[in-house]
């Protein structure tokens, strides 16, 4: 077996517990799920799961180490994902918040939700090199193809975050549905959602570069 049951294990339960520690993916999921309901926090969700399956072969094939080293390529990716974020929230924050009983539509549709789930995720170089500095920890040159172990690894860290954060989605879903009644509450939580993201889409924004390392 490329990686043997005892270092996986160790490696889902330090993923569970750093998927559960504030930051930016879980305020974004929670406040959809306040704001706008368990199916656009899920499909937010989704799309950071989304983000992930494209984040692993890249980190595989090693372009994460070049995006993570490159102050270049880090800067548009953060200012193109910071913007497009920037420009979502602050459509809800200064737009018309829907009614959803009144109008018969959800407040965001599952599509938008997946896409800006994706585009959170996939535009956070420092996610990038998150995964670059974590997943060597728990990886074995002697035990095989060190790509594949990187896939096997970061696939697992994708779906044990996954299940929190639809976990979280669906929990804050609930308590948003109760308070989504009042038309204040709604406009409130939708206000605060679009803040949020605007937040995410400025700390992107001032994310500075990792330090580049010598060549070993």
């Amino acid at each position: 077996m490329v990686i043997d049951p005892i270092t996986l294990s160790a490696f889902s339960l330090a993923v569970f517990v750093l998927a559960l520690t504030p930051g930016p993916d879980l305020f974004l999921i929670v406040g959809r799920g306040l704001a706008q309901g368990r199916a656009a926090a899920i499909f937010t969700a989704l799309g950071f799961f989304l983000a992930g399956a494209v984040q692993v072969p890249l980190l595989a094939l090693g372009l994460a180490t070049l995006t993570a080293e490159n102050p270049v390529l880090f800067d548009l990716i953060r200012y193109a994902g910071g913007a497009y974020l920037i420009w979502r929230g602050a459509k809800m924050l200064f737009g018309q918040v829907p009614n959803p009983a009144r109008e018969g539509c959800a407040a965001v549709s599952r599509g938008e939700a997946l896409r800006e789930g994706f585009v959170a995720s996939l535009v956070n170089p420092k996610g990038h090199a998150f995964m670059l500095a974590f997943l060597p920890q728990f990886v074995d040159p002697t035990a095989g193809s060190v790509a594949i172990q990187f896939v096997i690894l970061g696939l697992v860290m994708r779906v044990v975050a996954l299940v929190v954060e639809v976990t979280l989605a669906m929990f804050s879903g609930t308590i948003g549905s109760v308070l989504r009644r009042s038309q204040r509450a709604r406009i409130a939580l939708e206000r605060t959602a679009g803040l949020l993201i605007v937040a995410i889409g400025v700390r992107l924004l001032l994310l500075e570069p990792p330090e580049p390392r010598g060549v070993q």
